[in-house]
């Protein structure tokens, strides 16, 4: 008598990353901290910065005819996007904590769904961080001087953002997978990415060595990039070398753990 082993059907990948992002969104709309931190720091940092540093705009190396409103609300679409891409990283590590990642490693689906699910729920928060930020910035005077074409370049420019830094975060978070410890390495990593760049001061300005690191940062590519598109001057150029910076991050990032379970499984054999 011959006995067969029951197989484990795998549901369609599409039904499992749907799942996993709806899991996500409302995990995060579940906790207040994440959602304060998230939406509405980035429009009191918003708020707080064009009022104490607007006399920026009067230096020397400031663009002519340029407001700091003008100036700050495009850095500060890239910023808050950073600094919520430390909440992926702790959404990482309260899943090693609570054991609901092996709970996934045990489950019949690919490793990477998790990570692309966090990704689409920084990407969706991302839009909503971007409506409310616009909303104060237009209050405190915000003009946008682009076409349709630079709203919509712009879009594609902080989304892709959001994917790397989703990635880089879920990475520091899966690699510590403790939340106190992983918020602590998080600002470390978030704070050059932030203030290397011409987020709240023309680069021009700063030391050259800062010059020089702003030129491999993604976050200063996207501020640039994105300040252009406000402005109506963006180039093919600009947008394009803020799309390669984020999308080579977020490739990096990406390849470290399939190199890791390359690596494992050729140590198995």
């Amino acid at each position: 008598m011959t006995t067969t082993t029951p197989s484990i059907e795998r549901s369609p990948i599409g039904n499992q990353l749907v799942a996993l992002t709806v899991r996500n969104l409302r995990t995060s709309a579940r906790v207040p901290q994440l959602l304060m931190f998230s939406l509405t720091m980035p429009m009191a940092m918003l708020v707080l910065f064009s009022q104490v540093f607007r006399s920026v705009a009067a230096g020397p190396g400031f663009p002519a005819g340029v407001s700091y409103i003008v100036f700050l609300t495009p850095a500060m679409l890239a910023v808050s996007t950073v600094m919520a891409g430390t909440n992926a990283g702790v959404s990482a590590a309260i899943d090693h904590t609570n054991g609901l990642h092996d709970r996934f490693a045990a489950l019949p689906m690919r490793a990477a769904l998790p990570g692309l699910a966090r990704t689409i729920n920084e990407a969706v928060f991302t839009l909503a961080r971007a409506a409310l930020l616009g909303i104060a910035a237009v209050a405190l005077g915000f003009e946008f001087y682009g076409t349709a074409v630079d709203a919509v370049a712009a879009v594609v420019v902080l989304v892709t953002l959001a994917g790397a830094m989703s990635a880089l975060f879920g990475l520091i978070g899966d690699r510590l997978r403790r939340p106190d410890v992983v918020q602590f390495a998080g600002m470390m990593v978030m704070m050059p990415l932030m203030f290397i760049s011409s987020a709240f001061a023309p680069l021009e300005t700063m030391p050259g060595w800062m010059q020089a690191m702003a030129t491999v940062n993604p976050v200063a590519h996207a501020t640039d990039a994105l300040r252009a598109h406000v402005l109506g001057t963006a180039t093919v150029g600009d947008t394009a070398t803020a799309l390669v910076a984020a999308i080579g991050l977020w490739a990096a990032v990406t390849a470290v753990p399939a190199l890791t379970r390359l690596v494992r499984s050729a140590r198995a054999r």
